[in-house]
């Protein structure tokens, strides 16, 4: 019961929030199986044609796609004790619902500027997601996450081709938690690795099964306004990789 307690204080996300949706994600629990740092072990994404659903309906392209980085630039290591999810599968966050957030964090935003994505400080954390969707509006839209059942998240648009690597996604993209501002995003291989081995996110403990892709990545809460940009740049990866399929 107190692990059902703690389970329930994050929030609702991916299944019932009740008792029913606590043991639907015990059943399928491999935290006990491989130790906590499981999620944030190197060296997971060497193999993907052992790992990856959809790799053998894949096409050479798609394969080539998923093993490339989608990044425009290295990203920094992220300073500081290193952060960690809750030690569940579903719903996947790093803090509980009712745990304070940064406030600058809440006042942040992107405005795009030329080929220039420059942070103010006039708007939510949450409107810079948002502005994601306006610029790839050509690539994209916003539907109820497929992954947390309830919320906003962004998809590719029906028209672009899926790869069989994303199958699992139903196209989702990459969707903010309102609970804690956590996320997720479907990243190219070395993108995921990349965003773990920074300290940026880790990898659901789902990934790489029928369930979800194997690229589908945690990320942490941002704590500074120079964190916002980082995870900004992060979620344009992901983009950049589910619609070059």
């Amino acid at each position: 019961m107190e692990d059902y307690r703690k389970w329930k204080a994050m929030g609702e996300g991916g299944t019932s929030h009740s008792i029913i949706g606590y043991l639907s994600q015990l059943s399928v629990d491999k935290t006990r199986a491989y130790g906590p740092n499981e999620t944030i072990k190197p060296g997971f994404y060497n193999k993907p044609e052992k790992r990856a659903t959809g790799w053998k309906k894949a096409t050479e392209e798609q394969r080539a796609n998923a093993k490339k980085s989608f990044l425009k630039e290295p990203l920094p290591v992220r300073p500081g004790p290193r952060a960690r999810a809750l030690p569940f599968v579903y719903p996947q966050r790093e803090r509980n619902a009712a745990d304070p957030q940064p406030p600058d964090v809440k006042q942040a935003s992107w405005s795009n500027v030329g080929n220039l994505y420059l942070l103010t400080y006039h708007k939510a954390y949450l409107d810079s997601f948002k502005k994601l969707g306006e610029i790839n509006a050509e690539w994209t839209e916003w539907n109820i996450s497929a992954m947390e059942k309830h919320g906003q998240a962004l998809f590719t648009k029906p028209s672009i081709p899926l790869s069989p690597l994303a199958g699992p996604s139903a196209r989702e993209i990459c969707h903010i938690h309102g609970t804690d501002l956590s996320g997720h995003v479907t990243l190219s291989f070395p993108d995921a690795e990349e965003v773990i081995s920074k300290g940026w996110g880790e990898r659901h403990r789902l990934s790489g099964t029928g369930w979800i892709h194997l690229g589908f990545t945690m990320l942490y809460v941002p704590n500074t306004i120079e964190e916002t940009e980082i995870f900004m740049k992060i979620f344009q990866a992901g983009i950049d990789y589910m619609k070059s399929g």
